[in-house]
């Protein structure tokens, strides 16, 4: 896909400044987005005031956004993992917005990259479970109730446990590639047309030309769409371990 859209900015660069020392476009890319995200975190930080300019007004919407989602979703306690989630949120935001660039790709077609926010995510609302109920009742959980049905319900709950980060990686991964392998057949196109004999096919160019506009419009709202999901999914599953059944 990045070879049908083009060279990547980020992987010319580093190969022409480190040639002994390849990274993959897409760990730059997410290098890029957080380095991104640490920077701004940083300037608002430092220059936070009653009177919020629009940068600041941006991230508290968003903050604000995030943290009341996360009382609907994961409850009472969401607002305390507020920081996690808003970090997933613009993380993958970015990382979603950043392949309608040309010349970028997205992080988010990567099964690593998003496998790695995954585990996090699972890792986290394990740990609050076993906190939260202790060793002994996060092992009872396992069992029941009923307890009679205990091996069947420790293979339905071990399924579970290796279900939820696989579906976040699947569902992000999956969404986010047919965006790219979109955009890539409609370079394609515009490419094969444009330079074929005839001016029939010349005319065609046309086509792929005026659907890339709607493309990009869409790939957008799917970024935007497939963050949230993500996000959302993140507070019910930590949330669920502050359940009292």
């Amino acid at each position: 896909m990045e070879a049908i859209e083009g060279p990547n900015i980020l992987a010319a660069l580093w190969s022409h400044w480190f040639p002994g020392f390849p990274v993959p476009a897409v760990l730059l890319t997410a290098w890029l987005i957080m380095g991104f995200l640490i920077v701004v975190g940083l300037l608002v930080a430092r220059r936070v005031s009653l009177e919020p300019g629009r940068l600041q007004n941006v991230l508290e919407t968003a903050l604000e956004y995030v943290m009341g989602l996360s009382r609907q979703i994961a409850g009472p306690q969401g607002p305390r993992f507020v920081p996690l989630f808003a970090t997933l949120f613009l993380f993958i935001l970015c990382s979603n917005l950043i392949g309608l660039v040309p010349g970028f790709v997205s992080p988010t077609t990567n099964l690593n990259i998003n496998a790695a926010m995954a585990l996090i995510v699972a890792g986290t609302a394990e740990f609050m479970n076993i906190r939260q109920r202790g060793v002994a009742g996060y092992c009872k959980h396992f069992c029941g109730p009923p307890y009679w049905l205990a091996p069947m319900f420790v293979i339905i709950r071990g399924m579970e446990m290796f279900t939820r980060p696989l579906s976040l990686t699947m569902r992000l991964f999956g969404n986010m590639l047919a965006k790219e392998i979109m955009l890539g057949v409609l370079v394609y196109l515009l490419t094969l047309f444009f330079f074929a004999h005839g001016i029939v096919f010349k005319l065609l160019a046309i086509v792929p030309f005026l659907l890339r506009p709607g493309i990009l419009l869409l790939g957008v709202l799917v970024g935007f769409v497939q963050a949230l999901v993500f996000t959302a999914l993140t507070m019910s599953y930590i949330g669920g371990a502050f359940e009292k059944h």
